[in-house]
């Protein structure tokens, strides 16, 4: 019997998701919660421990640390950090605070004075739950988490509709970068004419948002009922959309150039934090091909036809309310799975290859060869030759917007991605420079004539120490004592650079066993005198080499 891919359906409650996998991919599915699988779906986000226990054939629909982009707090604080390098290139997103960290830069730009009207967003909370608009923000509470931005009050219209569009977006690789969009996609009309916010209608969601969970309890929405017919209705195609911007003056083909730029420089604010996520979780994979995800980026178009960039959704709907959208969203999943280029030979070779490391061991031999760096990074170049060439040939309704030479901010692209790593290097104080100690004053302690000597590293117990002063009558500095007991700032001014790295090694492996164990090692110093003098915990140790 040929071998089938298995795809594990237990956590996923679209009908159009298993009616893809069995009837079109004609795979086979499991809903055990145990079980073999190649192929994994789920609704929600996934966690890095999952992907740790991945085996090398099997693969997953999300990324885990997709929640810098997902969750609407953490995408604004990323774009906004990138616009303050780089103002030019990232202007497609609106002004953003998050509150209640942000209060005072919101009080400030409230203070300029000026007409705007701003929507307040739960920070993470979907489908338009919880947002408003408002000119003031009396009725805010000091404490409330909302994500603020500036109201677009001149949208681009279609019959008079406000409306957003859902832009399928496929990232299939982190480490480098690969970047899919979908030809097609939703445009998502209000169900009230528009007009620009005053007081009788800045309560009207059905005007003002386009969210589609809300616009459907309209009285006034229209479902389409025509698969064929993408230009009725509150939820169009975007070819529909493309059409009308040309037959309006516009020019569709620019603008969605724009849309693919704008969809680039926001997944590379947050390469860094997904690739240091997937190589911690798996640093032997070469295939840079265990993970993948249809995001749902909404864009909103002003007047001019410049487009904003809402939110990214990681977990965008595949409800099938109307035959239009079954049709689209079984043509996404059909192509997305497709370009996967799974095999369920692969999964048969993994065990065979198990089962002879496990031979060899157990006949003495050495299980396999250890692989170097160099012959690990051209693994990895031949399967990438291999993977580009076949994706060439199965992209379906996809299309490769990065990496991609002909674009032209192709060479920013490299300066983007270098300064989100600084900056993700900064927030976890890896590119830090201590502060220069003071050196603290020995003359209120010390006899005249006296001072402390310079601190050695024991290496059986990898702990700085002091050599004896016998001629000194304070007793604090008579025996050997703990760095603990010496104030940071002189360890700090007297310690040699090698002893430094030396502690930090030791500590940094002492700070995993402190917090994994209820029994704390002891290390004890005697004075001259035989008796115990203090008592230090790994744990504390590890915190004094933390606050160094």
């Amino acid at each position: 019997m040929q071998p089938q891919i298995i795809v594990n359906v237990l956590h996923t409650q679209y009908s159009v998701v298993k009616e893809v996998m069995k009837d079109i991919m004609h795979f086979s599915l499991s809903a055990a919660a145990e079980g073999e699988w190649d192929l994994l779906w789920a609704d929600a986000g996934m966690t890095a421990e999952i992907l740790a226990r991945m085996k090398p054939y099997q693969k997953v629909n999300h990324f885990p640390n997709m929640s810098c982009l997902a969750r609407k707090n953490h995408l604004g604080r990323n774009l906004m950090r990138m616009r303050k390098a780089f103002p030019k290139d990232y202007n497609f997103f609106p002004q953003t605070w998050m509150l209640p960290l942000e209060w005072n830069s919101l009080r400030a730009e409230l203070a300029k004075g000026g007409d705007h009207i701003y929507i307040l967003k739960p920070e993470a909370l979907s489908q338009g739950k919880g947002i408003f608009l408002t000119r003031n923000f009396e009725n805010v509470g000091q404490n409330d988490r909302y994500v603020v931005q500036r109201y677009l009050r001149r949208p681009y219209l279609i019959d008079g509709l406000k409306f957003d569009l859902r832009i399928y977006v496929l990232v299939y690789g982190c480490d480098p970068l690969r970047i899919y969009i979908y030809k097609e996609g939703l445009a998502r009309l209000a169900t009230a004419k528009y007009e620009g916010p005053n007081a009788d209608n800045i309560d009207n969601l059905y005007m003002h948002l386009t969210n589609y969970a809300i616009n459907k309890m309209s009285k006034d929405f229209v479902f389409n009922s025509d698969a064929d017919r993408a230009d009725v209705g509150h939820k169009r195609s975007l070819d529909f959309v493309w059409r009308y911007i040309d037959a309006n003056g516009g020019n569709s083909r620019s603008l969605r150039r724009k849309i693919k730029r704008c969809i680039v420089k926001t997944l590379c604010a947050v390469q860094p934090q997904l690739s240091r996520t997937y190589r911690s979780c798996q640093p032997n994979d070469t295939g840079n091909n265990m993970c993948f995800e249809v995001l749902g980026f909404d864009i909103i178009l002003d007047h001019k036809l410049k487009p904003w960039l809402l939110e990214v959704n990681h977990a965008p709907s595949f409800t099938t309310d109307t035959p239009f959208d079954h049709k689209v969203k079984a043509e996404l999943l059909s192509d997305t799975v497709r370009l996967l280029h799974m095999n369920p030979v692969d999964r048969i070779q993994h065990y065979q290859q198990k089962q002879e490391e496990f031979d060899a061991r157990a006949m003495g031999r050495a299980a396999h060869e250890r692989v170097t760096k160099e012959e690990r990074e051209e693994m990895r170049k031949e399967a990438m030759e291999l993977r580009d060439k076949y994706e060439m040939q199965h992209l379906g309704g996809y299309t490769r917007i990065y990496p991609d030479d002909k674009s032209k901010i192709a060479g920013k692209c490299a300066a983007f991605i270098a300064f989100a790593e600084s900056a993700l290097d900064q927030f976890y104080g890896l590119n830090k420079k201590p502060a220069p100690a003071k050196r603290p004053s020995t003359a209120a302690t010390l006899p005249r004539g006296k001072s402390i000597q310079r601190p050695r590293v024991d290496k059986r117990l990898g702990l700085s120490t002091a050599a004896e002063n016998p001629a000194s009558e304070k007793k604090e500095l008579r025996g050997r004592v703990l760095p603990a007991q010496i104030e940071p700032q002189c360890a700090e001014k007297r310690a040699s650079s090698q002893q430094r790295a030396d502690l930090r090694k030791i500590y940094g492996a002492t700070l995993g066993l402190a917090k994994k164990s209820t029994v704390f090692m002891k290390v004890r110093e005697k004075e001259n005198d035989g008796r115990v003098k203090n008592t230090v915990t790994m744990r504390k140790l590890a915190q004094w080499m933390i606050l160094r």
